[in-house]
């Protein structure tokens, strides 16, 4: 349970729950959770639990629980901001009701004062999350942000708003690339702790971008649910089959959807174009396969649907800011989506 008189406490307890013989403290007060193994009787993986101060906290899992976790959250005006590759959740909040979360995606929670919930977390299914949680007058008193200028319903909360908020958005593959850096294992010591809180800070920065743009006025289309299912199911085939790419009317027919509404729908949902979704996932896979197997290169372009080298490392470093040579050496990290 993360109880409402400390949100640190109870997520060290969480912590105290979930993980095997976790490393002790770095002295006195401080929490900092490296690398904590699961327990395995519970499943597999690791944890990053991190008190950078006392309103600012990032929590790192990726592994597989072999069975269902549950536990309660008591509201007390925190926020999360809350990244996610993978995992299955429910949501259940006192008096207002129950969210079914699945699959990649970001998700901004802000529980007011006395609002509870009990969340459950589907075992069996692989855990890929990073969750910030931040007092909201943070942005300002700590980030030095001027309120004014804040998306909604930031400014709101950062104001001094108590709210219930819930809102999900699809998860952009630029989140992807952070929180791999972020849960990744290329810095230790104390230049670990400063690398985790930078990328957290930048996570949050992308959640504003995402809620900015989603309040620019452009031309929207009524979305029923089946068009939402549809309209997930197009994304979930472009990020499965990067080298191919569907013409607007094969992927129309194939999830039932007309072109209209699956171009115009597409981009009010996932802040991006069908051809820029498949761009990334093409560069996507082929950060992955460069990090993760030893293909030359040209083998990899070609994988990815890409019939020149030359055109691969072009498109490459214009997203990432390095070479997929610099890349696989990893000389340079991915730079921010511009």
């Amino acid at each position: 349970m993360i109880a409402p008189s400390s949100m640190r406490s109870g997520l060290v307890d969480w912590h105290r729950r979930v993980c095997d013989s976790p490393p002790a403290e770095a002295s006195g007060e401080e929490v900092c959770f490296l690398d904590s193994r699961i327990r395995p009787e519970l499943g597999c993986g690791t944890v990053d639990l991190v008190a950078l101060d006392d309103d600012f906290i990032v929590l790192g899992m990726r592994g597989t629980l072999h069975a269902a976790l549950s536990y309660q959250c008591h509201g007390d005006g925190w926020t999360r901001f809350h990244f996610r590759k993978a995992a299955r959740t429910l949501m259940d909040f006192d008096g207002i009701g129950a969210s079914e979360l699945e699959g990649p995606l970001c998700q901004i929670l802000h529980q007011p004062e006395g609002i509870r919930d009990q969340e459950w977390v589907e075992g069996q299914v692989g855990l890929d999350w990073v969750t910030v949680f931040m007092r909201p007058r943070l942005l300002i008193e700590r980030f030095r942000l001027d309120s004014v200028r804040l998306a909604e319903p930031v400014r709101r909360l950062a104001q001094g708003s108590d709210e219930f908020l819930l809102q999900n958005w699809a998860l952009p593959t630029e989140m992807m690339l952070a929180m791999d850096q972020l849960l990744g294992q290329g810095f230790a010591g104390d230049l670990r702790r400063v690398h985790l809180e930078a990328k957290a800070i930048e996570l949050v920065c992308m959640m504003s971008r995402v809620l900015d743009r989603r309040a620019e006025p452009h031309e929207t289309v009524r979305l029923r649910p089946r068009d939402v299912e549809a309209l997930h199911e197009v994304r979930r085939i472009l990020l499965r089959s990067p080298a191919g790419r569907p013409s607007i009317e094969a992927l129309a027919r194939r999830v039932g959807i007309n072109r209209n509404k699956l171009s115009f729908g597409f981009r009010q949902l996932f802040d991006q174009t069908i051809s820029e979704c498949c761009i990334e996932s093409r560069l996507l896979s082929g950060w992955n396969l460069l990090r993760e197997t030893s293909l030359p290169i040209a083998v990899i372009a070609g994988q990815v649907g890409y019939t020149q080298a030359s055109a691969f490392a072009t498109a490459f470093r214009q997203r990432f800011g390095c070479t997929p040579r610099q890349a696989r050496l990893g000389r340079l990290r991915p730079a921010p989506h511009k």
